[in-house]
Order: structure tokens, then C-alpha cells, then sequence
């Protein structure tokens, strides 16, 4: 049975992470635009190249990270029970969420980094976590439909017809389900070539 919990937002834990600009008085409100990163080469690639060809002055970014975890169901023992060396499939379930969210914490913090690095000032970091029930194609998708921002940008991970058929393309599923604009940052030859290596 798979877990039924959709995407939960952990504002509460990421506030020390997290900073908002208060609009001043007259201040003129410039575009929300959410960058999806998915913790891949292609992360830092598409900051660079959102530094360069789309980002202005006065823009918000907020910087969206899905962390996922897999809830465990089954265990490969001959033990009778939900036990496995004492310890419950439902805490094994919560250990590898809070792994989760820890690396998704430090990936989005780098990030953050990254985006000072460029010369970006105003933003946001947003990291939501869901497990298999609940893809992060989905997770991104609600978020953006219901912040409904400027522009959604992503970086396309350069799958193959075949994988795109069976896993599904989240650029794909965010070209038809997302509300807002999109922006589909196009992986460069080399960062495809140095996946495949690490897939080997």
C-alpha cells in the first residue's frame, strides 16, 4: 500500500533558512518567478543560466526543492509482523524522511549560496517533501497553481523517448498541468553525458 499523504510544505524548519523582502513603501513589485531544481547536475547550470539570460533587478526568485522519500511497506524478511530487527517499518519510514529533508535542507542552502554567488538578492527558498504517492511533478505543479507566479522555470533532464514514455517527464508533466508560465531550461550535451557516466 502506498502512502496516501500528499506534499506538505516544512516552512517551520527551513525559517532559518528562509528570507522574505518586505516591500517598502513605493517600491515597485517586480515578477515571482519559482525555480524548480531537482538536486542534479543541471541545478547549478540552470542558475547560471537564469543569471545570465532571464533574472532582472527587481525580480523575486524563490527556489523550490522536492525532497522525496520512499515510505516502507514490506520488508525482505521471513519475520512475521510489521518488526524487522526490532525496529518498526513505520520508523524506518520516518528515518528516511527526516534523511530526506536533511538533504534537502543543505541542497537548497547550497543553492541559496549559489544564487549569492550571481548576484541574486531577493530570495525565497521554499522545500516541500513527499514521498511515491505523490511524485514531486505533482508537488511542483500544486505549488505553483496555487502561488500562481510569473513564470516557472526547470531544467529538462534529456531522457530518451523510452524513458520519457515509462518515468514521465517532469518538464512534460509541468508543460500541461502547470497554470503559469514555462520555461524549460535545455540540458547541455556534456551534463547529459556525465549522467550517463554516473549511471554506468
Amino acid at each position: 500500500v502506498l502512502g496516501d499523504k500528499p506534499a506538505e510544505s516544512i516552512d517551520k524548519p527551513m525559517e532559518d533558512v528562509s528570507s522574505q523582502k518586505e516591500l517598502k513603501k513605493g517600491e515597485a513589485l517586480g515578477r515571482r518567478l519559482v525555480v524548480a531544481l531537482d538536486g542534479s547536475n543541471m541545478s547549478d547550470y540552470v542558475l547560471d543560466w537564469c543569471a545570465k539570460n532571464v533574472f532582472q533587478e527587481d525580480d523575486k526568485v524563490i527556489l523550490l526543492h522536492v525532497a522525496e522519500y520512499y515510505t516502507v511497506t514490506a520488508v525482505p524478511t521471513g519475520d512475521i509482523g510489521d518488526y524487522y530487527g526490532g525496529v518498526k517499518m513505520e520508523q524506518l519510514t520516518n528515518d528516511m524522511r527526516e534523511i530526506a529533508v536533511e538533504n534537502g535542507k543543505r541542497f537548497i542552502q547550497a543553492c541559496s549560496k549559489k544564487a549569492s554567488s550571481l548576484g541574486i538578492s531577493d530570495v525565497e527558498l521554499k522545500l516541500l517533501v513527499t514521498n511515491q504517492a505523490s511524485p514531486a511533478k505533482h508537488a511542483i505543479s500544486d505549488f505553483v497553481n496555487s502561488e500562481n507566479p510569473d513564470m516557472l522555470i526547470c531544467g529538462s533532464r534529456g531522457m530518451g523517448f523510452l524513458n520519457r514514455a515509462f518515468l514521465g517527464s517532469v518538464s512534460d508533466f509541468l508543460a500541461h498541468n502547470a497554470k503559469c508560465p514555462l520555461m524549460i531550461v535545455r540540458t547541455p550535451a556534456k551534463i547529459v553525458e556525465a549522467d550517463r557516466r554516473c549511471e554506468e
